[in-house]
């Protein structure tokens, strides 16, 4: 298959279900949480006449799956701890999975779908 070819059906992929199904970036295409509970859901009914995007889509109702987080440890202490008891209440099939580290991470690189980031910012003049 041409590379053109291949770019074509990964970004239908990626577009026709209301899910986001891969990380892009100018460096590394992955594939997202949903992205492989699709590829496997995918698999298992290949051949069988039946599409797989119907049971990603209803997934999309009630949010459920790992969110990965990543934040500094001060801010995430004071900030962040106080909100995991409401999540829970508010998204019991949400798991959270917090890091908190003051170090800068590769979201992409290390699967964190969002990182918090504290900084002065100069004002141009």
């Amino acid at each position: 298959m041409s590379k053109a070819a291949v770019s074509r059906y990964v970004w239908r992929a990626g577009n026709t279900p209301r899910v986001r199904l891969l990380q892009r970036t100018t460096r590394r295409l992955s594939l997202t949480e949903e992205g492989q509970v699709f590829y496997a859901r995918s698999k298992e009914l290949l051949g069988g006449g039946r599409g797989g995007r119907g049971r990603n889509h209803l997934a999309q109702r009630s949010p459920s799956g790992l969110l990965r987080i990543n934040a500094p440890v001060t801010f995430g202490i004071r900030h962040l701890a106080p909100l995991w008891a409401c999540s829970a209440a508010v998204t019991p099939r949400v798991s959270l999975d917090v890091t908190l580290a003051d170090r800068v991470v590769d979201l992409v690189e290390e699967g964190y779908d969002v990182a918090i980031r504290i900084a002065t910012l100069r004002v141009p003049r």
